[in-house]
C-alpha cells in the first residue's frame, strides 16, 4: 500500500511539474508578445519585417545603454548597503 501512495504523490508532483512548465510558457509567451505590441505601437510601426529592421539596426546601442542601466543599478545597491548607519 505505500508503494502506491508514494507512486501516487510522485505522479501528483510531476503533474503539477508539468502544469507549471505551462504556465510558465504561456507567461512568456504573453510577455514577449506584450512587449512587441509595446514597441511597435512606440515607434509607430505596423509591418513586422520593418520593426525587425530597426530592432537589428539599434541592438548594439541598446545593449550599450543596458550595460549603463545595469551598472549604475549595481553602484546604487553598493551605496545603499555600504551606508554607515548611526
Amino acid at each position: 500500500m505505500p508503494k502506491h501512495s508514494t507512486k501516487g504523490k510522485i505522479n501528483d508532483i510531476e503533474e503539477q511539474i508539468k502544469k507549471l512548465k505551462e504556465k510558465q510558457k504561456r507567461i512568456l509567451t504573453n510577455s514577449q508578445k506584450e512587449i512587441g505590441k509595446y514597441l511597435m505601437d512606440t515607434w509607430g510601426i505596423e509591418d513586422v519585417n520593418e520593426a525587425k529592421t530597426l530592432i537589428d539596426l539599434f541592438k548594439d546601442q541598446v545593449k550599450v545603454y543596458s550595460e549603463v542601466a545595469s551598472s549604475n543599478e549595481e553602484q546604487k545597491e553598493e551605496e545603499t548597503t555600504n551606508k554607515p548607519t548611526g
